[in-house]
C-alpha cells in the first residue's frame, strides 16, 4: 500500500509554494514574518482535504497558507482498491525579501539674516544636505 506522493517530491512542493505564495498586503505592511503550519489529508485520488492551521501567524497569512495547500495536487495512491487518506503536514514560510535601505535626502535651509538686518548680496541662505541610511 502506497500513500499519495507529490510529483517531484518535497523539493517540488517547496518550489510550488514559493512560486504561488502571495504575501498578504497587511502582513507586509506590518513586517510580519514566520511560519504557518498546516495539517491536511490527501485522499486516494491525490486531492487535499480538511486543511487546518496548527500554528499560525496572522489571519491573512493563515488564509494564504490554507489557499496554497488547497492548490496542491498529489498523485493517486496505489492501494489495491482500499480507499485511504494520508495525513500530511506542511510548513509555509513567510519571509519578506531583504530591502536595501535607500539613502534619504534631507534638505534644510535657513536664513542667515534677521528681519531687522539688511539682506546681504549673496541671498543669506545656507543649505545643508545629509545623505544617510
Amino acid at each position: 500500500m502506497d500513500i499519495p506522493q507529490y510529483p517531484g517530491g518535497k523539493k517540488a512542493v517547496n518550489e510550488f509554494v514559493s512560486a504561488h505564495l502571495q504575501y498578504p498586503e497587511d502582513a507586509m505592511k506590518q513586517h510580519i514574518e514566520g511560519i504557518v503550519t498546516v495539517a491536511y489529508q490527501v485522499n486516494d485520488e491525490g486531492e487535499v482535504e480538511n486543511p487546518v492551521v496548527l500554528k499560525g501567524l496572522c489571519p491573512s497569512c493563515n488564509e494564504e497558507a490554507i489557499r496554497l495547500v488547497r492548490l496542491l495536487k498529489y498523485g493517486k495512491a496505489q492501494n489495491r482498491g482500499i480507499r485511504l487518506k494520508a495525513n500530511c503536514k506542511i510548513h509555509i514560510h513567510f519571509r519578506l525579501a531583504p530591502q536595501e535601505q535607500q539613502p534619504t535626502l534631507n534638505i534644510t535651509y535657513s536664513s542667515s539674516q534677521s528681519a531687522a538686518k539688511k539682506k546681504p548680496a549673496g541671498g543669506g541662505y545656507t543649505i545643508s544636505i545629509t545623505l544617510g541610511k
